[in-house]
């Protein structure tokens, strides 16, 4: 049975390893970069020691197969609501097509609707149109075109 849980240390370097399952382009940033394990336990903890801020991750039969970041942005516009972002969603190969990706989606919809948020986003690359299917079975819709710089 899987389960979705709040990320902990020691899931970090199983997280780390979903999202080179996730990656589609790298930028220069990261080409250039050669993060230690401090490193990533050094960001893990900014992450938690931000309020606005929730990894998860989905755990079956102990081992972690998917996760997902939501990320609450304060704002002044739209009644002063805020609104949210869904980064990093990843299941691994042998999980997908099973719920999990939408287990993990559904969790964060359902956080970002407990915050108080007017509306939740997220970006992804225009080659996973099996990702987008899945975008689609829990609501969200393409409204938007997305613009990035990569550094």
């Amino acid at each position: 049975m899987t389960t979705i849980r709040l990320a902990t240390e020691k899931d970090v370097p199983r997280i780390v390893e979903l999202y080179h399952e996730l990656t589609i382009a790298v930028s220069h940033v990261e080409q250039v970069a050669n993060p230690s394990a401090e490193d990533y336990r050094r960001v893990f903890q900014e992450i938690c020691a931000d309020p606005r801020h929730e990894l998860f991750v989905a755990e079956d039969g102990g081992r972690i197969v998917g996760t997902v970041i939501l990320i609450v942005v304060p704002n002044l516009s739209h009644s002063a609501t805020p609104w949210a972002l869904v980064e990093n969603l990843v299941v691994t190969s042998g999980h997908r097509r099973r719920g999990t990706g939408k287990m993990l989606l559904e969790h964060v919809i359902a956080r970002a609707r407990e915050k108080g948020c007017h509306r939740i986003e997220l970006c992804s690359d225009k080659r996973r149109e099996k990702a987008h299917r899945l975008y689609r079975s829990v609501g969200f819709e393409q409204s938007a075109h997305g613009f990035r710089i990569w550094f």
